[in-house]
């Protein structure tokens, strides 16, 4: 376990609710317990969690002294939300922590967020960093325009800017010009277990992740079409997108070879996964998918199975190509289709790919994103204090 030799008091302010089956809920709290596993506090600000239980037994670690989850008033739900209640209250809960000097460094990832408390920049007097996992703009979401206000806002004023991957930051430059801003690229990550890759002799293909069309599982569905023999376990998804890959699967005739199994808790999916012989990545080639980080990828290296993904910068930025993964050509379920059978009808191959991903996933630990942020921070800190 790293010791780091300054530990800074790092508040994170969430504006959604815990608990919800989300996967950036995850990356949230996986990241926080390893800051405070490195040494830091860390106290994550945010509203009432959606379900009973402990926060921390659902996400899969342990409570510790350095990280604590601090609960103020939030007014978000159906059929009502208000922003501005939970905005006030965290901004009174950051600014008492402040005075108690429990408070070194505002960490959090969401813009109108970020935009409300640099307002307050001033008053709060401490570095406010963003970690940036999406743009509301046209090359990513063709009903944008060519850059939002409120992104601009915000990265023009924060004290440091993270990023999951180089092809993203591109992005970020081209759009808002951020040479005066300090910025990082801090990989995803994922827990490793251990590496004990075998065929199951089933030819059973693994899914995990959101099942919104452009996560490009509709591809996938239809790749079943060239793989008679093979069966696919899909982890994930919320009601409307499962009706329509089951009405896809029924219309592909394919519905007998094809398990949803929805929602499992974070925790659990390791698990569940377990007897999948090949997982998949299988997003389209357009917008926010070519440039922004997809967290299955390392969940899929952290397991030590191999990896058939689609050959997109997000991707092909992580992997290499026959090394830790088989790339197949963008929306085309037939060659997605081949590169699956390569590794079904080929174990050696499969080991090999699997064996190269496990090791690989070394490099996106939680433990090693901890560290990357940590030393992010203390740049930032000493940019900002002298």
């Amino acid at each position: 376990m790293m010791n780091i030799q300054n530990p800074l008091s790092i508040i994170y302010p969430h504006n959604q609710r815990l608990m919800r089956g989300k996967a950036h809920d995850i990356v949230i709290m996986r990241t926080c317990y390893a800051l405070a596993k490195a040494g830091h506090n860390i106290k994550v600000i945010t509203g009432r969690p959606d379900r009973g239980g402990s926060i921390f037994e659902y996400y899969g670690i342990k409570p510790m002294p350095q990280f604590e989850v601090i609960q103020v008033p939030m007014l978000r739900g159906t059929p009502f939300s208000w922003h501005a209640v939970f905005n006030f209250f965290c901004l009174l809960k950051i600014l008492e922590l402040k005075n108690k000097g429990a408070a070194d460094l505002i960490y959090l990832r969401e813009i109108k967020l970020s935009r409300f408390f640099l307002k307050f920049k001033k008053i709060l007097k401490i570095p406010v960093v963003i970690e940036v996992h999406d743009l509301k703009v046209k090359k990513f979401y063709s009903s944008c325009p060519e850059y939002n206000k409120d992104e601009r806002y915000v990265f023009h004023r924060v004290d440091g800017i993270i990023v999951l991957l180089n092809t993203f930051a591109s992005i970020l430059q081209e759009t808002y010009n951020i040479d005066g801003v300090l910025v990082a690229k801090v990989p995803l990550a994922s827990e490793k277990t251990g590496f004990s890759y075998a065929q199951s002799g089933r030819k059973i293909i693994g899914y995990i992740g959101q099942l919104y069309p452009m996560q490009g599982v509709d591809i996938l569905v239809e790749a079943m079409t060239y793989l008679p023999e093979a069966r696919l376990n899909i982890i994930g998804g919320g009601e409307r997108d499962l009706k329509r890959l089951k009405k896809l699967a029924l219309e592909k005739k394919i519905s007998d070879r094809v398990d949803f199994l929805g929602f499992v808790a974070p925790h659990e999916v390791p698990e569940r996964a377990k007897e999948a012989d090949v997982m998949v990545i299988c997003a389209l080639n357009s917008g926010k998918r070519r440039y922004s980080a997809h967290t299955k990828l390392y969940e899929y290296m952290a397991m030590g199975k191999p990896i058939v993904a689609v050959d997109i910068p997000s991707i092909s930025e992580e992997v290499t190509n026959g090394k830790d993964a088989l790339l197949a050509r963008p929306e085309d379920p037939e060659d997605l289709a081949k590169k699956i059978r390569e590794v079904l009808d080929n174990p050696g191959l499969a080991e090999t790919l699997a064996l190269n991903a496990y090791k690989a996933a070394d490099e996106f630990s939680w433990e090693k994103r901890a560290l990357r942020l940590s030393e992010f921070f203390r740049k930032v800190n000493i940019a900002y204090y002298g």
